[in-house]
């Protein structure tokens, strides 16, 4: 039995890479005997079929190309591209519908899952390809009133192929209805509140933050789908369609030779489906950008170029305080809490809470967790609603306005309009994964603020910079330690230029080796007169950065004053306690 010895632990010079520990792999003979004995059997079924004379290998090549199966071969997938592109719309639409709050289009949506999922697609074939049979003549007018603009024949606008399509499409799109709704909830919901709160629409959540990620657990069961669907276009033949397996069916009910020509529809499916799975495994690549997919050689090329030219570059200027906001009457408040309340049905989170917070300032807030910090939070950025009470930011009421004497919600734009003034940095990160960092900044002022590329780009490069990250642009958020994740989350948050920055725990989710990073970040940002609220457990950040410190506990906030005041004399018991507690 031999060991390492010191020597060969320090034979290669200080502070160089030492020469690899040869190991002996283990030898797996029972894996190679098992792959040896499949690879045997596949040989020798392979070598039976090539010599069976039954097999008429004539007739194969002979057949392989017939005019008529090729055409065959193009209606198939004529077919199978058109119907699953609508019913993949079609079932996009109806899973956004599903998920929706609206009662009558979520009923729709159910209504139309349940029927075409409940009925045999043959009976849906034979039900499109004899329409006319139940109805002669298609009207254009308005339903049940009596006016009609115009009819014609439905045999002249619904032929075979028409039918064939309407079929297949519509009976795909009710099961794509379900792959896309179990492929959205499978996103974690903190992406589309990070995405709210940067002013994104439902519809910009939708297309750029969720769907690119639910397209990572949705690309595996559409391939299933499309290659389905390939052979589930044999169906048509019932009305008269004509694919692949129909002009094989034609020539062998003539020559009876069954066996070679359904190797030739074998092999032509087998050609189909070998490229429909080529052409999945790329797709998956693409959409598996961020989540430990390896990139492709043009995009790492890319992603070098962009850093050497980077590296060329004078690095950017450090950001200095928007001196547009310096006017700003400090005697007024730019956030207002009067009389909180937040229930989550018998559970009183908020019990009545009063904060202000002027401009420039920076609060504090700390107490044990539930104790409504981050339900605080959340209602100043209109991720939660009050249920009584008010928040007031920069004057205007947070999600809702006044008129006529009563509330009102606020319209998604206006609501929208309102957090973009307002930042909010989350404890779990909440970066768009399959985006880089240079993405994840972006993407706000793109989208929301309608900068250009290159101006947001610019933007971007420079908050990432001064964060220190200017090497990590390119860099997806699995590639980053969780320090650096929150520093980029507060560079995307800085980007649409907020009045207010909020911060919920930021530096409870980091080692302890990383929180002095985010920390220095946000008394950089202190200096430089952002208004903050800030909840979190870091005593110390709270004596240093504070101008006011609010102790919450209960939904209630219990002391409030200067640090000097709260967090070394405080006055009241449960203050003390959770002090001592913290601080041991």
């Amino acid at each position: 039995m031999t060991s390492l010895t010191s020597a060969d632990a320090t034979s290669a010079p200080a502070g160089q890479r030492p020469p690899p520990v040869a190991v002996v792999p283990v030898r797996r003979y029972g894996r190679w005997a098992a792959a040896a004995l499949v690879a045997y059997v596949l040989f020798a079924l392979g070598w039976s079929l090539w010599h069976n004379p039954n097999l008429d290998l004539a007739s194969i090549r002979q057949y392989l190309f017939a005019p008529s199966i090729l055409h065959g071969l193009a209606v198939t997938i004529e077919l199978t591209l058109v119907a699953m592109v609508i019913g993949v719309v079609g079932g996009v639409l109806l899973a956004v519908m599903r998920l929706s709050d609206n009662p009558v289009l979520s009923g729709v949506a159910k209504g139309y899952i349940w029927f075409f999922r409940g009925t045999p697609l043959l009976v849906q074939i034979i039900f499109w390809g004899f329409l006319g049979a139940l109805y002669p003549n298609l009207f254009l007018g308005i339903p049940l009133t009596g006016v009609v603009f115009g009819s014609v024949p439905t045999s002249s606008v619904i032929g075979a192929a028409t039918a064939a399509v309407l079929a297949l499409a519509t009976n795909e799109a009710a099961y794509c209805a379900e792959l896309v709704r179990a492929a959205i909830i499978s996103v974690d919901g903190g992406q589309s509140e990070a995405a709210m709160s940067l002013g994104m629409s439902s519809g910009r959540r939708m297309r750029f933050v969720i769907l690119p990620q639910a397209m990572r657990v949705l690309i595996p069961t559409l391939g299933n789908e499309a290659i389905s669907m390939l052979k589930m276009t044999a169906l048509v033949s019932v009305i008269s369609g004509r694919d692949l397996m129909t002009s094989v069916q034609q020539i062998y009910q003539q020559n009876l030779k069954i066996i070679p020509l359904l190797v030739v529809a074998s092999l032509w499916y087998l050609l189909l489906t070998s490229v429909l799975s080529v052409g999945q495994h790329y797709v998956e690549r693409y959409f598996g950008r961020g989540f430990g997919a390896k990139p492709s050689a043009a995009a790492e090329r890319r992603a070098r170029r962009r850093a050497a030219a980077r590296a060329k570059a004078e690095p950017s200027p450090a950001l200095v305080p928007d001196t547009a906001r310096e006017t700003v009457d400090d005697r007024e408040p730019i956030i207002r809490v009067e009389q909180a309340w937040k229930w989550f049905g018998s559970t009183d989170v908020l019990r009545g809470v009063n904060l202000t917070v002027r401009p420039r300032r920076t609060l504090v807030l700390l107490g044990p967790s539930g104790s409504g910090k981050s339900t605080l939070l959340r209602c100043v950025n209109a991720l939660e609603r009050l249920d009584s009470g008010l928040v007031e930011v920069e004057g205007s009421r947070v999600g809702l306005r006044e008129a006529g004497g009563r509330l009102h919600e606020l319209t998604e734009a206006e609501l929208c309009r309102q957090r973009v003034r307002i930042g909010m940095v989350f404890q779990r990160f909440n970066l768009f994964p399959h985006m880089t960092a240079l993405e994840n900044v972006t993407l706000g002022p793109r989208r929301v603020l309608g900068l250009s590329r290159a101006q947001a780009e610019a933007e971007a490069e420079r908050l990432l910079t001064r964060v220190g990250l200017r090497d990590k642009l390119d860099s997806y958020p699995s590639q980053l330690s969780g320090g650096q994740q929150q520093r980029v989350a507060i560079a995307r948050a800085l980007a649409m230029k907020p009045h207010v920055m909020l911060f919920d725990e930021p530096t409870s989710a980091l080692d302890p080796e990383l929180v002095g990073e985010v920390l220095d970040v946000m008394k950089d940002l202190a200096r430089q007169g952002m208004t903050m609220i800030v909840a979190t457990h870091e005593i110390g950040f709270a004596k240093e950065v504070a101008d006011t410190v609010a102790m919450l506990d209960g939904g209630v906030v219990i002391e409030s004053g200067p640090p000097e005041e709260c967090l070394v004399a405080p006055k009241e018991e449960r203050t003390k306690a959770f002090l001592s507690k913290v601080l041991a």
